[in-house]
């Protein structure tokens, strides 16, 4: 069995979050973030800036004319949406190599964590939470320990499976049994690391088990957003469908079975578009 400090030399081991991202989590927090607190922050970045027009003038957005800016993209798509934009762009270049400990081919957690954060999104509004950004954000980066702890997950994941297929565990549980650890917790230890705000740090690390308190709206809503990405085969490896959303969580923000079956039909659509728009041309 792999001890802690295994765990922890393979944190340190991976590349830093780009500064770029580190400080568009700051401004993400802030709902009054003005047009210029983004560009400063983003305008120095030559790759994020080119990419970044790259797909605002692309088929997905269908703007009317050419965008040379990003002062002009974030007149034409707004705060919000360009947000999003850059912190899906940067999350490809971590999250969308293959995960073998997962089962997941390249792109494939990509999918599933970008699918995440658009649920995200469109259940926090129904929940009445002010900061999109954070929930897309939160969703965007819930499965960061998978990144980390692929390795070793690849050396167990005969054992794993079993635990999951045979006595019906849930996967961090079967992690946990046979690791010591699950991708919940380590994901948490990397945000800490990257001294990302505290209520990621929190989502990461109880996005499959929620406290049980409407004072952690955003954990019930990245949970959500993960059954649901889950539910609708998003990015699925080995532990496939083994997720289902809790009753109490659904309860707790007024929500039932039928709403997620809505939320499906419009993540499913948008994540078409999503991944329409990241195509090299």
């Amino acid at each position: 069995m792999n001890r802690v400090k295994d765990i922890v030399a393979s944190v340190d081991t991976l590349p830093p979050l780009p500064d770029t991202t580190v400080r568009l989590m700051a401004v993400l927090r802030d709902s009054q973030s003005s047009i210029d607190d983004i560009v400063s922050v983003i305008k120095y970045d030559q790759v994020i800036t080119s990419e970044v027009l790259r797909i605002c003038n692309s088929a997905y957005f269908g703007l009317n004319r050419r965008i040379n800016s990003l002062n002009e993209a974030m007149i034409c798509l707004g705060t919000a949406k360009l947000l999003q934009l850059v912190m899906a762009v940067h999350s490809n270049a971590l999250l969308g190599k293959e995960q073998k400990g997962y089962g997941m081919p390249p792109g494939f957690l990509w999918q599933h964590s970008v699918g995440t954060a658009v649920a995200c999104e469109a259940i926090g509004e129904t929940m009445g939470l002010p900061n999109s950004g954070l929930a897309f954000t939160i969703g965007l980066v819930h499965d960061i320990g998978k990144v980390v702890l692929n390795e070793y997950v690849a050396a167990e994941c005969a054992d794993i499976a079993r635990l999951v297929n045979e006595q019906g565990h849930a996967f961090n549980e079967a992690e946990r049994m046979v690791l010591g650890y699950d991708h919940c917790e380590v994901g948490s230890l990397l945000a800490v690391k990257w001294q990302l705000p505290d209520e990621i740090v929190q989502c990461i690390r109880w996005h499959h088990e929620p406290p049980g308190s409407e004072a952690n709206a955003f954990i019930d809503l990245v949970y959500l957003g993960n059954v649901l990405s889950m539910m609708l085969g998003f990015g699925l490896g080995y532990d496939g469908l083994s997720y289902r959303a809790d009753p109490a969580v659904l309860a707790r923000h007024h929500l039932t079975e039928r709403d997620l079956e809505t939320f499906g039909a419009e993540v499913i659509a948008e994540l078409g578009k999503v991944k329409e728009m990241f195509a090299k041309k």
